[in-house]
Formats: structure tokens, sequence, C-alpha cells
């Protein structure tokens, strides 16, 4: 396999590809001590109200409206997945029949899209963190089970990016340095650039080649948003 992008100095590399093709080669080449990942979410509005014509889901419709296949984590000892509504009791179920420890974050958007269709309005998110004994880390500023993510208004067209200072705890909590983490959904690069600034390893792989682009373009310059 080529890379998409390589900084030897920093240990990133990013693939374009399908993961669930590249994941087995990976594995076979790697020992990767947390997998940190924010997979294509399962979306109800779908249909042609309000909320279903809204941008962020125009972006998203058939693109990263899917959802993932759980299973991809059951290759993991250590792993760290975002999620929303409709996939939360399969990762607290797959968490929880580990045997190991683990820990449902609710994660509080300030800016979220301003429609409720007649439901409640979507203002947070969840991670669930799964860990073997003794694996977990960071300070007692980074174990909060609550997490609000900053009114950030990045330069990039992604429609689910994550905030740096998010997915920095994650990697805190989850991950030392030196320390090699996979990210299998790596859209604009979030998570190997928060990998670089902390001093751990990544690897990375994303589908769509224009999130590639940017990724390493903000690897390359640094760019944080």
């Amino acid at each position: 396999m080529t890379p998409y992008f390589q900084d030897a100095k920093s240990g990133i590399t990013i693939f374009h590809g399908d993961a669930y093709e590249l994941l087995p080669a990976l594995m076979a080449e790697n020992k990767f001590d947390i997998c940190v990942t924010d997979p294509p979410y399962e979306v109800a509005a779908k249909g042609g109200g309000i909320a279903g014509k809204a941008p962020v889901f125009k972006k998203i419709k058939n693109k990263m409206d899917g959802g993932f296949d759980v299973a991809l984590l059951d290759r993991f000892e250590n792993w760290v997945c975002f999620c929303g509504k409709q996939q939360l009791r399969r990762l607290v179920d797959k968490a929880d029949d580990s045997g190991d420890s683990w820990m449902l974050v609710t994660c509080w958007k300030e800016s979220p899209t301003p429609l409720t269709n007649n439901v409640y309005l979507p203002d947070v998110e969840f991670a669930v963190h799964k860990w073997k004994t003794g694996r977990l880390f960071g300070e007692y500023k980074d174990k909060s089970r609550f997490v609000r993510f900053p009114n950030e208004r990045g330069a990039f067209s992604h429609p689910t990016v994550k905030p740096l200072s998010v997915i920095t705890k994650f990697i805190n909590l989850g991950s030392r340095p030196g320390e090699l983490v996979l990210d299998p959904f790596m859209g604009t690069g979030t998570t190997p650039l928060a990998c670089k600034l902390l001093g751990r390893r990544c690897v990375a792989v994303e589908i769509e080649e224009r999130w590639c682009e940017i990724a390493a373009q903000r690897l390359a310059q640094g760019v944080l948003l």
C-alpha cells in the first residue's frame, strides 16, 4: 500500500481508501494501541421535511448517513467511537459485553442545527470509550463525562468535523506519548493532527480523496481548525 501522506518524523501516515479493505493489511503490519474514530452516523432526517432539507443533511445524504459496521471495533482492545442516538445502544452493548472498562461521554454542541422537527434539539452527540484495565490515562481535567464542542468555524466544507480540543481529550485519555493510534474514518484529519501535537504516532484512513488532501495540508501547515 502506498501512503497518501507520510511524515516520518512525527510518525503520521494517511491512506486513501476503504477502511474495511485496508484494515487487514494495516493490522498485519502494525500493533495499534487504540482506535479513535468518528465513523458515519445513521441519520434519520432523510425525508422531505424542513430537517431533511437542511444543508448539513444534504451534504451527508447517501454519503455519510448509512452508519458503519460496529463489528470493526472487535479488532481493537481499546477504542473511542463517536456516535449518534441510533448507534448508541449497539456501541454501549459492545463495550459492556467486552467485560472491560467503558464510559459514555456526552458531547454538547454550542451551535446545533437550529431545527427540532417536532423532536428534541440536536445539541448532543456521544462518544463511547472502551479500554483494558490500566489503559486510562490523562489528567483530572480530562476525565469529565461531559465535553463541550466549542463554537469553531473551520475552513473546511466537511459537515461533521470534530473540534481539535475534543479529539485531544480522548487521545490523552486513551494513549501515551509514542503510542500508535488508528483512525479508520479520518475525515479532514483532526485525529492525526491531535496525535502530531501530542507526540503520538497515527495511521489514518479516508475513503474520499478531497478530505485526504485537506488532512495532508493541515498536517503540513499545522492548521488547527
